[in-house]
């Protein structure tokens, strides 16, 4: 089977469609390779819950059911999350089409008991987390949209 190359948009940065399959229904949005998921979710106006923006939380958590994701952003990231298919939208970045699932408080409740099954609650941030730390997108959103209401 033949991949079909990813959308660009007018900067020529590759998007991917996402699929979010929740207990409130199934949403569809795009999101930008450089863009992390929280963000393109917001921009689509679907709602979410996060709390640092840095992957070190796990209010944002949902789990991945097809696709290839960049984690590289979040401080925490385990392997053994990421074979149990768990993402924070906050810290991942899409590098295909996806399929999540998220469950605003049920998911978040099997990762935490995840993480306390494989031992791995952090209780203090990792080394150099401070140099690496960031808050919100990924990259500066530019409103392109021409006001000329003034």
């Amino acid at each position: 089977m033949t991949e079909l190359p990813a959308m660009t948009d007018e900067g020529g940065t590759a998007r991917f469609r996402i699929r979010l399959e929740r207990p409130d229904g199934v949403f569809s949005f795009d999101a930008a390779a450089d863009e992390y998921l929280l963000y393109a979710m917001r921009d689509a106006g679907i709602d979410s819950p996060y709390i640092c923006e840095q992957g070190w939380c796990i209010a944002c958590a949902a789990r991945l059911l097809a696709g290839e994701v960049d984690r590289s952003g979040a401080l925490t990231v385990y392997a053994e999350d990421v074979e149990a298919g768990f993402v924070l939208l906050c810290s991942t970045k899409p590098r295909s089409d996806l399929v999540l699932s998220q469950d605003e408080r049920q998911t978040r409740r099997d990762m935490m008991q995840h993480r306390l099954e494989h031992n791995l609650l952090a209780r203090a941030y990792p080394p150099d987390a401070r140099v690496r730390f960031r808050r919100g997108r990924a990259t500066a959103r530019i409103d392109t949209r021409d006001d000329h209401s003034s």
